[in-house]
């Protein structure tokens, strides 16, 4: 970030960032109770994460007042305002993996009543996967910190592994379903778990966009990567 002639604003700057990030790690956290709630179908855990949703929510609407302020006193230009202006976003974004995340708790603690051995199939690869989100969140909100569009640019592409996840899931789920009728309902709550992990990696790479938008006026929202 460059300096001002106005300390202050450069503080405020940094302290919106700093409020973003915090932002992401508390994304981050939640998704990784929620994996290990997962493995065990633990109630507690599963509950905690649902009911922590509030506190990202909460840092969405302290972001969100931030930014707005700084708009309106500094009425920033160029690279001040795609700063806030993406702090505005990515915010957006972390408060919607926070949504999927607690969607996730919800759907762990319907599996808990369900019989142990329907929930078996294919929770492994849902597991890899949310350490795989872990990882992309982790490093984009690293990449916004450092303004390093390179690493936004690699989380962009892990995003087609989570992808891969939820088409492989879905299938064998759906096979699943149609051979053991039975287990109908722990199969559709692990295809609402899948596709709650699809949209935080479809979000994780909305963050990395934003990232490259903050630092090269650039909207790549729309590119197609090779």
């Amino acid at each position: 970030m460059s300096g001002h002639i106005l300390k202050s604003f450069d503080r405020d700057l940094d302290e919106v960032t700093k409020l973003v990030y915090t932002m992401g790690t508390t994304v981050s956290s939640q998704l990784e109770k929620a994996g290990k709630a997962l493995i065990k179908l633990d109630v507690a855990l599963a509950e905690q994460v649902r009911d922590g949703d509030a506190i990202v929510n909460g840092q969405h609407v302290e972001v969100d007042a931030k930014v707005e302020n700084q708009i309106a006193i500094r009425q920033p230009q160029a690279v001040d305002l795609r700063r806030l202006l993406g702090c505005s976003r990515i915010s957006i974004d972390l408060e919607r993996m926070g949504d999927e995340v607690r969607n996730i708790a919800r759907s762990i603690l319907r599996l808990a009543d369900q019989p142990a051995e329907s929930v078996l199939t294919n929770r492994s690869a849902l597991v890899m996967a949310v350490a795989t989100l872990r990882h992309m969140i982790d490093d984009v909100m690293q990449a916004f910190l450092a303004d390093d569009t390179d690493a936004a640019r690699e989380v962009m592409l892990r995003d087609r592994m989570v992808d891969d996840v939820f088409r492989t899931t879905l299938r064998s789920l759906v096979t699943h379903m149609v051979e053991d009728p039975g287990a109908t309902t722990s199969a559709m709550e692990l295809i609402w778990i899948a596709k709650a992990l699809e949209r935080v990696g479809d979000h994780t790479k909305n963050v990395a966009e934003t990232v490259i938008f903050i630092r090269e006026g650039a909207d790549v929202r729309h590119d197609l990567i090779a």
